[in-house]
């Protein structure tokens, strides 16, 4: 479908009435927005940034069941993840993969006592974990992931087995434990393809982002379109509003007219790294690892570089959220207490990214204690406000399935309604109709080469980006004359003008950083920026004083949020931020 937003925008214009309106477009408000449409209901999802940014930008990138939620006895919520991680292999495989994971130790019976005391309710703090705590918490998750399974059951691997997978690994370690769980190579396009399938289920229901909701009048909300500020405010009415603005969601309620402090978020930071060493040392393996304060992190292959985290913070103001410093020397040591010979720093640093999780308000001295479930808390009608709010706190990436529909059945039990159609099986975009396996890929390669006669090789970046719909783009492609981006490998310019004017494309950084991974990639440079402008301004209109405007909101961007520097000398940006 082509999603165009001036047309969106006037469906509002048109019709302001919708039984659901949706505020925030992170993974829960998508998730929600796409299952409430499927069940015949007119919806609308606003957002104030972009689609599927801010903290549903910024995960782990893993999809995975909560290894570590066992030791603060959340056995519900590790079952339930295990099951989602199942069901997005199967729904979303064009973007969800298979991750093999290592978690080595360096003793065999360390930990034992503190597992022991948390599994009857004490919180006493790890030292180390060994290997019996982690083959013990292993099988167990095994136990509460047999439902629906896909992945092979874990394992042991004895000091020497472990020294010849992972070449390079400290002497300390005296064996480890493999098991599976999964990987999600872009998690902003599953979220804009929830959002364009949720349009697509054909019952008026809008999509908008860069739309801030800043007040409310009586039973209508009260919306500023940021891409048209001197605007008259959008106005819209629902039976039911869905708070889903994660981290702002006490911030949504006060513009709503309440007052609530349901939300006591942390800082999780991550770090891409351009190193071949490290990578090659990985052999498409993560490492689950303690740091020396006994916190989890995890490295792990991600495309052809390496992704680094994660940091747990308590942070009181979500929009400051940038990886710091500290946080980077932080996840340095913890990585050189792996590899301690690894030659590794800041200059190898491509990218950095932060978010702040969304948990619920917590009195927990340790940020790892509290609760990574979700829950629904309800504000009804009070007033001059007609309608009950669901505030939609807490939650994980690869629970937002399970969470979506929790929150449409209540949502159908205030309407009156009963649930047309169930998600547990449904595959969402590109993965509708496809394969993983590498039979089904090079059939769907060559199937575009005959078709639109795409090359190969431009045919795989299309087939491992756009799953299924690839063949759409690849038609546009090869409708009108095409040719690659200068500077940027895969891409052609038929593409980000596919990208630009049919994927609500406002700002450069909207297809720069999520409708493309050329950013966390570390692809960007002062000349190729450029040509991806020049290519979205030919596509949108935009005249030269805008595309000036939106390259240096791109720059600022990269460098404020992602320590990306372009057109800087890197030296003097490194000092600028210093001092």
């Amino acid at each position: 479908m082509v999603f165009d937003r001036a047309e969106l925008l006037g469906q509002v214009r048109e019709n302001p009435r919708f039984d659901v309106i949706v505020v925030g477009a992170g993974i829960n408000g998508l998730g929600t927005f796409w299952d409430l449409s499927l069940q015949g209901l007119r919806c609308l999802i606003v957002e104030r940034e972009d689609l599927c940014g801010a903290t549903s930008a910024a995960p782990s990138r893993m999809i995975h069941g909560g290894l570590k939620y066992l030791e603060t006895g959340e056995f519900r919520l590790v079952s339930e993840s295990t099951l989602e991680r199942n069901r997005l292999l199967r729904n979303a495989s064009h973007l969800v993969r298979p991750l093999p994971m290592v978690v080595p130790a360096r003793s065999w019976f360390g930990g034992l006592i503190p597992a022991m005391l948390r599994f009857f309710g004490a919180r006493p703090r790890f030292k180390e974990r060994g290997v019996g705590v982690i083959l013990a918490g292993l099988k167990l998750y095994d136990f509460l992931g047999r439902h629906e399974r896909i992945l092979p059951r874990s394992g042991f691997l004895g000091r020497r087995r472990l020294r010849r997978q992972l070449r390079g690994i400290a002497d300390s370690f005296v064996a480890g434990c493999t098991y599976h769980d999964a990987w999600i190579t872009a998690p902003e396009r599953l979220g804009l393809e929830l959002a364009m399938d949720g349009c697509a289920a054909d019952t008026g229901s809008v999509a908008l982002n860069h739309c801030e909701l800043v007040g409310r009048d009586g039973d209508a909300l009260l919306f500023r379109d940021a891409a048209d500020p001197a605007s008259e405010p959008l106005r819209a009415t629902g039976k039911v509003v869905i708070n889903a603005a994660g981290a702002w969601i006490d911030r949504a309620n006060k513009a709503m007219g309440e007052d609530t402090a349901f939300i006591g978020g942390t800082k999780g930071s991550h770090i891409l790294l351009d190193h071949d060493d490290l990578h090659a040392r990985l052999r498409g393996k993560m490492i689950y690892f303690e740091s020396a304060d006994s916190r989890i992190c995890l490295v792990f292959p991600y495309l052809d570089k390496v992704l680094l985290g994660s940091t747990d913070i308590p942070l009181a103001e979500p929009d400051d959220a940038v990886c710091t410093d500290e946080e980077i020397d932080y996840l340095f040591a913890a990585l050189h207490g792996i590899f301690p010979g690894l030659g590794i720093g800041t200059p190898d640093i491509v990218y950095t990214y932060s978010g702040v999780r969304p948990l619920v308000r917590s009195g927990a001295d340790d940020p790892g204690d509290i609760s990574r479930d979700h829950s629904m808390p309800a504000l009804e009608p009070a007033g001059d406000r007609g309608f009950p709010v669901l505030s939609l706190v807490g939650g994980k990436w690869t629970t937002f399935r399970a969470f979506a529909q929790q929150t449409t059945d209540e949502v159908l039990r205030r309407l009156g309604k009963t649930r047309r159609s169930t998600t547990e099986a449904r595959p969402i975009g590109g993965g509708d109709g496809f394969s993983p396996t590498p039979e089904h890929l090079a059939r769907q390669v060559a199937a575009l080469g005959a078709a639109h006669g795409t090359s190969p090789k431009h045919a795989q970046h299309l087939v491992a980006f756009y799953g299924a719909r690839a063949d759409t783009m690849a038609a546009f492609c090869a409708a009108a004359p095409d040719r690659p981006v200068a500077g940027l490998v895969g891409y052609t310019e038929r593409e980000l003008t596919f990208l630009a004017t049919r994927e609500l494309v406002v700002h450069l950084e909207d297809l720069v950083l999520r409708r493309t991974p050329m950013a966390i990639l570390g692809q960007l440079d002062a000349a190729n920026i450029r040509e991806v402008c020049r290519i979205v301004a030919a596509a949108l209109g935009w005249d030269a004083a805008r595309s000036e405007a939106e390259l240096e909101r791109l720059r600022s961007t990269l460098s404020r949020q992602h320590r990306v520097v372009i057109g800087e000398d890197r030296q003097e940006f490194e000092h600028r931020r210093a001092t």
